[in-house]
């Protein structure tokens, strides 16, 4: 898998001053993961906030039957566990590092401290968690409301803000039927018919979107058929 799942939401150190960003990395400690390596678990203890200084993230959810959800895949700049620290809740889904990864750890106190002395920290935590938050019920509606090959446009064009090659997602059918929550099988006939409708090319292993702005419109357009005010 390669290519980013982060829907959007805004990077936490991007909101940071050169000042913050400083203060931030100097209360942290680093540990490097090698691809796939488990990084936390449900269960986990959530006393400390991750930072993605490199590679990424796949953050999921397994069902009881075994099937995997691909809620997220966070790249350089995002934070992980902010609802642990402030809340003392254990860790509720899977972290896995795709590619090598480094990530920040800052302990729950230091949090606390660097909240206190740096203001402009707490500021960004806010921003930061409601887009993601908003990021989750837009998530939501769609799924709720939209049939399964305009609930995959969306995916396909949340990615596409942060795929390394312009146009061009590095996803296979079977990681991306993962990542939506649904069988192989099903995620190859959403991604037939939105290939048929011209708005996406499929690759060996990748998915070509050839006009970002027909699939934004055609997007548009089945949210107008399927929702009702």
């Amino acid at each position: 898998m390669a290519g980013l799942l982060d829907h959007g939401s805004l990077k936490f150190l991007d909101l940071l001053s050169p000042k913050s960003k400083a203060a931030f990395a100097a209360a942290e400690h680093r540990h490097t993961y090698q691809d796939g390596r488990t990084i936390f678990s449900p269960g986990d203890d959530g006393d400390r906030l991750l930072i993605v200084r490199s590679g990424a993230v796949k953050m999921g959810r397994f069902s009881p039957s075994g099937r995997e959800t691909i809620l997220a895949v966070l790249g350089e700049g995002h934070f992980i566990g902010i609802m642990g620290v402030l809340t003392d809740r254990k860790r509720s889904q899977n972290a896995v590092a795709v590619g090598k990864t480094t990530i920040g750890y800052v302990h729950k106190a230091d949090i606390l401290a660097l909240m206190d002395s740096c203001p402009e920290i707490a500021q960004a935590i806010l921003p930061a968690t409601l887009s993601r938050l908003n990021v989750a019920l837009n998530m939501l509606d769609d799924l709720r409301l939209l049939p399964l090959p305009a609930y995959t446009a969306v995916f396909l064009q949340n990615m596409l803000e942060a795929s390394e090659v312009p146009g061009l997602l590095n996803w296979n059918q079977s990681e991306l039927a993962v990542a939506v929550g649904t069988s192989r099988v099903s995620m190859g006939k959403a991604l037939k018919q939105l290939e048929k409708n011209g708005l996406i090319v499929l690759k060996y292993g990748a998915i070509a979107i050839p006009d970002k702005q027909a699939l934004s419109d055609w997007i548009d357009a089945a949210r107008a058929e399927h929702i009702s005010f």
